[in-house]
C-alpha cells in the first residue's frame, strides 16, 4: 500500500510510486509506464481500478460519470485514503493473509519451483523462449516489487495445461491438476483506452453500471459477511469452475493459487521460489468484460455463448484491425463490436460529456500461445490514438480511417501480386505466402507512420478529414511506387519477353493463362494503385526496368 512498486511515468520521469500515491494523485502521474505490457496491464485491472470501484462505487449513469471527470481527480473527498488505511492486513505480501495469494499453500509433496514460473519471457519447464539468457537452473531473484507485478501478471495470463495439485484439494490426482485454461486475460485480444494522465486512464476504464451486482468483491474482500459459504475463499486452496459474481470479481478473478517464498540475501527480502497451484475457473466470460472487442459466433454450439472475443493478429500493427475498435453501433447481427469502454466512451461523446477531440489513446495486448497454451511463444503489443470523432458510426471520421484501412489493405495486396507477376515474368515460383521478402507486406510496414499522423490530426481537428484523406492518399501513392522500384530495377532482360502464368494470383482472383512480362506487370500495378486511391494523376515513376 505503502511502498513504491507501480511502475509510472511521473511528470515526465519513470519511477515507482505506491498504491496510495498512484490513487490520491492519479491527476499528477502522466500514466502507467508500458514497458512490461503485461505487468502493467495486471496491474490496472487487478488493483487500480477495483480498489477505486470498491471504495468509490461504481457511477450509475453518464451524469455521475461526468462529475468525476469534471472533478479532474480520483478522491477530492479522502474516500480512498480512508478505504486504504482501512485494508492494510489485505495488502501485505507477505502476511497472514498474502495480497492476491494463498497463506501456507504448499503441494503433497512440499515442492517448490523457481519463480520464473511466473515470468512470460523467463525459461521455466517447457517454457523456454529462443533467446532466454537463463535456464530453469539458473532462475531470477525478484525485488518485492517485482515479485508483487510478476503474481498479478499471472493471475491475468498465466499459462495453461498441467498444475501443480495442492496439499488440500480434494481434485488432485497424481500430485496434479490437469485441464487448467490460460489466465482470463489470455484469451482476449486486449483494448485499454488512456488518458493524459493516470486519472483520465482510470476513468477511462470504469464501467457505468446502474445497478451494482450483488455479493460482488474483489479478491481481498472475498469472506466477507455476505458471500456465499458454499463459494470458494480465494484465500483458500480449493477451486472451482464458477459464474463471475460482478466487475470486482472479474478484474480480480485468481485464476491461480500462488504463494511466493520470501528469503533475506544481503539484508534485502527477495523471492526466488514459489508454488503455485489450480486456481478457479471462470465459467461464462460476461458480456461485460471491459478489455475485449467481440465478434459473432454464425452457429455456435450448444452452451457456447453467441459473442468470443477478437484476439490481435501477430504481425499486425494495432490500425488494422480498425474496424473492430470503432464497431460502435450495436446493431443485432453485427459481425464484430467495439469493445464495452469504447462504446461507452461513444455514448459519453455524443452526449457532450467529453470532448469530441480529447486526446485518448488505446493500447492492444495479446499473448500469443503454443503448444496447447502450454507455453507462451510471444507477446503483441501496441498503442494508437483513438479519435473520438471517430467513434460516431455516423461520422465521416469513421469512415475516413475505413477508408485508410481498406485502401492500405489493398495497396498490400497489389504489392504482392506485382512481386508474384515479377518472378513468373523472370521465370520462377511465386513465393508461399508466409516466406520470403514481399513487396505489399513490406509496404504496409511503412504506412504506419503515415496512420499515426492521421489519427492525430483527426484528434486534433476532426473536421479536416477532406485534407488529411488527400494528403494519406498522395503519401501513400509515393510510397507504393518507392517500393515497387527496386523490384522493377532488379529483373532480368527475360522478364520482357513473357511467360505463361502458372496458376492462380495470391489474392485468389483467378486470371487468364496469358503471358505475363515485366512490362505488363508494371502497367497493372501503377493503374491498381492509382485506382485503388482514387487519383486520376500519379508522379512519374523513376527506375522502372
Amino acid at each position: 500500500m505503502d511502498e513504491e512498486w507501480i511502475p509510472v511515468v511521473d511528470r515526465g520521469r519513470s519511477r515507482d510510486v505506491s498504491l496510495r500515491y498512484a490513487l490520491t494523485r492519479a491527476h499528477e502521474v502522466d500514466g502507467l509506464a508500458l514497458g512490461h505490457p503485461l505487468e502493467t496491464v495486471a496491474v490496472l485491472r487487478q488493483v487500480l481500478l477495483p480498489v477505486y470501484l470498491h471504495a468509490c462505487g461504481s457511477p450509475v449513469d453518464d451524469r455521475e460519470w461526468g462529475r468525476r471527470w469534471k472533478a479532474g481527480r480520483l478522491d477530492p473527498d479522502g474516500v480512498l485514503d480512508r478505504y486504504l488505511d482501512g485494508r492494510r492486513d489485505g495488502f501485505d505480501l507477505f502476511g497472514g493473509r498474502p495480497f492476491a495469494q494463498v497463506a501456507g499453500l504448499r503441494t503433497g509433496k512440499d515442492e517448490t519451483k523457481p519463480v520464473s514460473l511466473l515470468l512470460a519471457a523467463a525459461a521455466t519447464g517447457n517454457n523456454v523462449p529462443l533467446f532466454a539468457s537463463r535456464t530453469e537452473a539458473d532462475p531470477p531473484t525478484l525485488t518485492c516489487a517485482q515479485a508483487a507485478r510478476a503474481v498479478l501478471a499471472a493471475q491475468c495470463w498465466d499459462t495453461a495445461a498441467i498444475k501443480s495439485g495442492a496439499a488440500d484439494d480434494p481434485r488432485v490426482k497424481g500430485g496434479k491438476t490437469t485441464g487448467n485454461p490460460t489466465g482470463p486475460v489470455g484469451g482476449l485480444g486486449v483494448v485499454v483506452p488512456t488518458g493524459r494522465n493516470l486519472f483520465e486512464t482510470i476513468l477511462l476504464n470504469t464501467l457505468i453500471l446502474p445497478q451494482p451486482q450483488d455479493g460482488d468483491r474483489p479478491q481481498w474482500a472475498a469472506g466477507e459477511a455476505d458471500s456465499s459459504v458454499n463459494d470458494p475463499w480465494p484465500g483458500g486452496p480449493r477451486w472451482a469452475r464458477r459464474p463471475v459474481k460482478g466487475i470486482l470479481d472479474l478484474l480480480t478473478w485468481q485464476s491461480r493459487r500462488i504463494r511466493l517464498i520470501p528469503e533475506a540475501v544481503d539484508g534485502v527480502t527477495v523471492v526466488r521460489r514459489v508454488v503455485l497451484t489450480a486456481g478457479d475457473r471462470i465459467d461464462r466470460l460476461p458480456e461485460y468484460e471491459p478489455h475485449t472487442a467481440w465478434r459473432r459466433v454464425d452457429k455456435p454450439k450448444a452452451g457456447e455463448p453467441p459473442n468470443r472475443p477478437i484476439r490481435h493478429v501477430s504481425g499486425r500493427a494495432a490500425w488494422r484491425g480498425m474496424e473492430p475498435l470503432l464497431a460502435t453501433r450495436l446493431d443485432m447481427g453485427a459481425p464484430v463490436t467495439s469493445s464495452e469502454l469504447l462504446r461507452q466512451l461513444n455514448v459519453l461523446r455524443a452526449r457532450r460529456v467529453v470532448a469530441r477531440n480529447m486526446p485518448v489513446q488505446v493500447v492492444t495486448v495479446r499473448v500469443e500461445y503454443g503448444n496447447q497454451s502450454a507455453v507462451i511463444e510471444d507477446v503483441i503489443a501496441d498503442r494508437i490514438a483513438l479519435p473520438v470523432a471517430a467513434l460516431d458510426p455516423e461520422g465521416p471520421a469513421r469512415k475516413l480511417l475505413m477508408d485508410v484501412v481498406a485502401e492500405a489493405e489493398a495497396l498490400r495486396n497489389a504489392g504482392n501480386r506485382l512481386g508474384d507477376d515479377l518472378r513468373q515474368a523472370s521465370g520462377a515460383d511465386k513465393l508461399p505466402w508466409d516466406k520470403g521478402h514481399r513487396i505489399g507486406d513490406a509496404l504496409i510496414i511503412q504506412f504506419t507512420p503515415l496512420v499515426s499522423r492521421i489519427l492525430q490530426d483527426l484528434q486534433r481537428d476532426p473536421d479536416d478529414v477532406d485534407r488529411v484523406h488527400l494528403r494519406w492518399r498522395t503519401d501513400a501513392l509515393r510510397l507504393a511506387f518507392d517500393a515497387a522500384e527496386p523490384a522493377l530495377a532488379s529483373v532480368p532482360p527475360t522478364a520482357f519477353r513473357g511467360r505463361a502464368r502458372k496458376d492462380k494470383a495470391s489474392d485468389g482472383a483467378r486470371r487468364d493463362g496469358g503471358p505475363v512480362n515485366a512490362s505488363a506487370a508494371e502497367a497493372w500495378f501503377r493503374g491498381s494503385v492509382r485506382k485503388i486511391l482514387n487519383l486520376d494523376r500519379e508522379p512519374t515513376m523513376t527506375g522502372a526496368a
